[in-house]
């Protein structure tokens, strides 16, 4: 709604009423988020100041929103009880005040001074020399008595404080600095309010304003909704708003808005000093010897349940009724103060009977006294009529009160509940106004039903509102196994390529055991991974919820049957992939049958270098253990005789050893050879082959 400025805000002529303060509180404004704005208004005359008290905690909201409205353009500068420590304007001063201090004390802070001492002999006048204490002997003993040294026109006096009456202060200026000390003690004393003070200036009587955001309690809603099978659903709305202010609101227009603007405290009120450095007075001393250092280097967001909320009709705004709130208690509306408890049987099913009269009855005997009305971002209700709240108590005001859009539901979730929906109401604000989230009691057949919440709804915005669980209505979830399916497969240069899917099923089965046809909402969350199958589309989808609309008749089951896939992919290089993988693919009647024989050829061409791998590993593990041989041998013969026969014997099989290891070389080669050649005429293989299946 905003500050209210000349031209804007009417000024209330016709409220001036008798009031205590001279600028009465007239308007007050709270916001959603915790704050209220409060004007005063009121006529004055000629230049004038206002004196207003506030909590302590309410100065720097005071400070940061305060505005003053003087149409002869006459605002003077506002004063208020400042908050600077008592102990900091009495250190200004020079003088220590601490109550613990005796008179000996408080006399030696002004030694010097001028004095008028009256004791039991008389008046005597001087200039403080001392106080220092002096043993005296008693009956009890040696005690220090304080003893008063002063200067006068007759010479040195000493006067024990024990027989001063009085001391009177001769000297004005020293006097006025004790009274100021005593009045910033004084001034400490109420730590819980402070005064505020407004001055105007300028002549001529004349009607002046001043508005300022102070913390609130947040203003609330409650809902009452009355649903009738031949009637649209009618709603009231009710704001639940606190005086905790320190005034009685009389006859105040108030305003309620809604939204969330950013409020915030910040401290204005206790002044702020600025820490400065204490610089020593310059002292020019001999110069020494300096030392220099070697230079290192040198420089460098609607969701709609089908047909059901279109044919709902748009109801207009109910105009508020001249009668008054207190209806007769006998007429059996709500708003009239009747219970239910009061009723007799047959008076409760006539009342039954005649539902139609419910609706009108509560119309007619609860008035909306708000008007609505957007305010940039925010949204506020107007209420019509004056308000008075006492202080510290609280106010139920009407504010909502309108035929609504939508019907009754079910609504089926299992994870809220296994085995029954819940019913519901499908609202829609067709009430041109933005509705405050807020609890909602429903009233069903003339009874109540249960108990649901609302949030926050923009006007002609649609909401579920679940109120109780539905005993009519039998539910039950089935989860079916997962299957996997194989979509494509592609062989391209070398990499296939596989697309796959998980299909994931659930079956709903709702037994309705009422003797008319149900409307279920079957709700289901939401898996990003996995997309919507059937139904193709849901008939209403949240950020976390599909909701699919199921038709059940009287005495019968309907069943409801969700799809949802996610699909999956992979790719690999055929070059190197896992030969068990490849052979399961080969054999996989899915596959078309030229992948498969495509597959196959390559099962064959790998198994072939991997067969000439294992020749030539085998090749190459004999020829290791042979020179392994060849060094045992070689060490042996070391030790013997070369004449020997065993000697002789060594050398003929290393002999017939180097030339077996020639041959095994050469069968090395010839396999690598093969291989090599194998592994070209795979990739040659491979580069070509362009498969779909």
């Amino acid at each position: 709604m905003g500050l209210y400025t000349a031209g804007v805000m009417p000024a209330h002529a016709a409220d001036k009423a008798d009031s205590a303060s001279p600028l009465p509180v007239r308007d007050v404004v709270l916001f959603s988020s915790g704050v209220g704005y409060f004007q005063h208004s009121g006529e004055i005359n000629g230049a004038t100041s206002l004196d207003f008290s506030f909590r302590t905690e309410q100065i720097n909201d005071l400070l940061k929103s305060l505005v003053l409205f003087d149409p002869a353009g006459a605002v003077q500068p506002v004063t208020y009880t400042t908050h600077d420590p008592v102990s900091r304007g009495l250190g200004g001063l020079g003088l220590d005040l601490n109550s613990a201090n005796p008179m000996a004390a408080l006399l030696r802070q002004i030694q010097g001074a001028e004095v008028k001492v009256t004791t039991s002999g008389g008046v005597v006048e001087g200039r403080i020399l001392s106080v220092n204490p002096q043993p005296v002997s008693t009956k009890e003993g040696v005690v220090n008595i304080d003893i008063l040294n002063l200067l006068t026109p007759n010479g040195l006096t000493s006067i024990p404080l024990t027989d001063v009456k009085s001391i009177q202060l001769t000297d004005p200026q020293l006097d006025r600095k004790f009274r100021e000390g005593l009045t910033l003690l004084a001034s400490g004393l109420d730590k819980q309010r402070k005064s505020v003070s407004v001055h105007f200036g300028g002549n001529g009587r004349r009607e002046v304003r001043m508005g300022y955001l102070l913390e609130s309690p947040v203003w609330k809603t409650s809902y009452r909704l009355v649903l009738d099978e031949k009637k649209a659903p009618y709603l009231q709305g009710w704001a639940i708003v606190e005086n905790m202010t320190d005034e009685d609101w009389n006859g105040v227009h108030l305003s309620l808005v809604s939204g969330r603007p950013v409020s915030f405290i910040q401290d204005l009120y206790t002044p702020l000093y600025v820490p400065r450095p204490v610089v020593q007075p310059q002292v020019i001393g001999s110069p020494t010897p300096q030392i220099s250092e070697g230079a290192l280097e040198a420089g460098k967001d609607a969701l709609v349940l089908r047909s059901e909320a279109e044919d709902a009709p748009m109801s207009k705004m109910m105009p508020a009724p001249a009668a008054s709130m207190a209806a007769d208690a006998t007429n059996g509306g709500f708003g009239g103060g009747a219970t239910f408890g009061a009723m007799n049987r047959s008076a409760l099913m006539a009342r039954r009977r005649d539902i139609g009269d419910v609706v009108n009855q509560l119309a007619q005997s609860v008035g909306t006294q708000a008007q609505g009305a957007e305010r940039g971002e925010l949204f506020e209700y107007a209420i019509a009529q004056p308000v008075t709240i006492p202080t510290r108590q609280a106010a139920m005001v009407p504010i909502v009160g309108a035929s609504a859009g939508g019907g009754k539901v079910s609504v089926y979730n299992p994870q809220v509940n296994a085995e029954r929906p819940m019913s519901a109401v499908k609202l829609k604000n067709t009430t041109g106004l933005q509705l405050a989230g807020g609890p909602i009691t429903v009233f069903d057949a003339g009874v109540y039903g249960g108990d649901g919440q609302i949030d926050n709804l923009q006007p002609d915005e649609e909401r579920l509102i679940t109120y109780a669980v539905d005993l009519s209505v039998e539910a039950k979830t089935e989860s079916k196994p997962s299957q996997e399916l194989l979509l494509t497969v592609r062989a391209d240069s070398g990499v296939f390529y596989i697309t796959r899917k998980l299909r994931r099923v659930l079956e709903y089965t709702l037994r309705n055991k009422d003797d008319r046809a149900r409307t279920i909402l079957v709700e289901q969350p939401i898996d990003p991974s996995w997309k919507l199958v059937k139904p193709v589309k849901a008939d209403e989808e949240t950020a976390s919820l599909y909701r699919f609309q199921v038709e059940v008749p009287a005495k019968t089951t309907g069943k409801l049957e969700v799809i949802t896939e996610q699909p999956l992919s992979e790719q690999f290089a055929l070059v190197d992939a896992d030969l068990n993988l490849l052979m399961g693919y080969a054999q996989n009647t899915q596959l078309s049958e030229a992948m498969r024989a495509a597959l196959k050829e390559l099962v064959g061409m790998r198994r072939k270098i991997t067969d000439l791998q294992t020749q030539r590993a085998q090749a190459e593990a004999e020829i290791t253990a042979i020179t392994q041989e060849q060094t045992r041998i070689r060490d042996n013969m070391k030790e013997l005789d070369k004449q020997s026969a065993l000697y002789q014997q060594y050398v003929r099989k290393l002999t017939e050893q180097e030339t077996h290891i020639e041959e095994v070389r050469a069968k090395i080669k010839r396999l690598l050879e093969a291989e090599n050649q194998a592994r070209a005429e795979l990739r040659k293989y491979l580069d070509g082959l362009k498969i779909e299946a």
